[in-house]
């Protein structure tokens, strides 16, 4: 995989918002829910009310994407109505486009997948074993990338802090609940990672300014990935290419996810239910991780063959493809080798408070408070969930979501008998989308489902 085709990706999805988020895990709005087999994944201390084993790869499958902006900022119909073209069609006004861009424009997709979960009883309390595949993708785009695109006039860019990780690994975990007493309950969990892939694309700094005919570039960063191969180099000396990658195992780690729940019903405050969790707390070692790097001296960009904007009548992927090709031959690295690269997860909080309601035991209300901690994509949330049970076999949940990237709203519906389970939801439904169902506000969004066989007798 040539540089400039990592560049295209990065360009293709954030314009189309389908690059990789923020908040897998499992559902929140199903946190409090019971019935729910997999709540355990946001606190260990959470009990399932049966045994359960998932039915194969489709026990939990979550896929969330996170961002403030939508393709209605990047795409626009074409003046001729014809097709489509992008923000650097000259039709597009240059102020209105730029007054749209934030500094940092943020996109994140996450996808869980469960390979195999079970949930019993035993040892005095709810045991868990699942293996899931996890793959987490995020991306920043600076103010001064849309700038440049959009002018190619004179003058100094500052491109840094464009930014594309990418982290995918299963993981192998046991869990255990239990109970010390009528109201406190604690629960862990503990997972050995799995590495699968890891590359990064990542800008320390990066000053573009216009001399003369020809662009000068001062950069500073690297680009690094393992994924079986490493990079190649022409006779410069410069990275051409990622050659031999390779399924395999290229990292290993270790979590633990910590938890508790405590009724404060024997201290008088009948129905009130808190609880917290940190989850993801650990490391991954990557091994192998073949990295290039800028060189330390400014160097000269010859300028862009020809800049697609549409209005030479091209398709819109021919524009986005050769956008990429153009933004990739900017970037100029050299070798540094290969070795290992510890860091640490990003780990979650979950703070969460939930009251019965006396006059309806089986309808609750409930507050969750969420924060990623993660350096590069931080994500925070505050959630107001309305739980109902009104029979054993089914739950639902309804929920309103503030995070530090927008608003949203969610649900979800939980069929369980013995025998068979069903649940699907979602904590941020797409309210506006184009003709090909893509979001054009914003793209926070996220839908999960599973299948699963509960089975044994129901325990409160």
């Amino acid at each position: 995989m040539k540089v400039k085709h990592i560049i295209k990706f990065a360009v293709v999805a954030l314009i189309f918002s389908i690059s990789f988020t923020a908040t897998a895990q499992s559902l929140r709005t199903g946190y409090f829910l019971k019935g729910n087999p997999y709540s355990h994944r946001l606190n260990p201390a959470l009990m399932n009310d049966r045994h359960y084993i998932s039915f194969p790869m489709l026990g939990s499958i979550n896929l969330n994407t996170a961002g403030k902006f939508g393709i209605s900022k990047f795409i626009y119909d074409a003046p001729n109505g014809n097709g489509l073209v992008t923000f650097m069609h000259p039709s597009i006004d240059t102020d209105g486009f730029m007054s749209n861009i934030d500094s940092n424009n943020r996109l994140a997709l996450e996808l869980d997948m469960d390979v195999f979960s079970m949930g019993f009883f035993a040892f005095g309390g709810y045991n868990t074993l699942d293996f899931t595949l996890h793959s987490r993708t995020a991306m920043n785009v600076p103010y001064d990338m849309f700038k440049f695109l959009k002018t190619l006039g004179g003058g100094e860019y500052d491109l840094a802090k464009f930014n594309i990780t990418t982290r995918n690994y299963f993981d192998i975990s046991l869990g255990h609940s239990h109970k010390l007493n009528d109201d406190f309950t604690l629960g862990v969990r503990l997972k050995a990672l799995l590495g699968v892939a890891y590359a990064d694309l990542m800008l320390d700094k990066m000053k573009v300014q216009l001399s003369g005919e020809r662009w000068m570039i001062d950069a500073k960063g690297s680009l690094s990935a393992a994924l079986g191969g490493r990079f190649t180099f022409d006779e410069s000396g410069m990275v051409n290419s990622y050659e031999n990658p390779a399924l395999g195992i290229h990292g290993i780690g270790f979590g633990a996810d910590l938890g508790f729940t405590y009724d404060l019903t024997n201290l008088g405050t009948k129905g009130l239910v808190i609880s917290a969790s940190v989850t993801d707390l650990g490391f991954m070692m990557w091994k192998n991780v073949s990295t290039a790097g800028f060189s330390p001296e400014p160097y000269v960009f010859e300028g862009f063959d020809e800049i697609a904007t549409g209005a030479d009548g091209a398709t819109i992927e021919e524009q986005l493809d050769a956008v990429g090709e153009d933004i990739g031959n900017m970037f100029v690295l050299a070798d540094n080798g290969v070795a290992d690269k510890d860091e640490m997860l990003s780990a979650t909080l979950h703070i969460a408070l939930e009251y019965r309601m006396p006059f309806y035991e089986k309808l609750s209300a409930a507050l969750l408070f969420s924060n990623r901690f993660n350096e590069l994509y931080p994500y925070n949330q505050i959630s107001l969930i309305l739980n109902c049970s009104p029979v054993n076999w089914l739950n639902f949940a309804i929920s309103g979501t503030n995070t530090n990237l927008g608003l949203g709203f969610g649900a979800m519906l939980n069929l369980h008998c013995p025998g068979f389970s069903f649940f699907i939801g979602s904590d941020y439904f797409i309210t506006k989308v184009n003709k090909q169902y893509i979001p054009l506000d914003d793209f926070n969004s996220s839908v999960s489902f599973g299948i699963n066989i509960p089975f044994g007798k129901r325990r409160d």
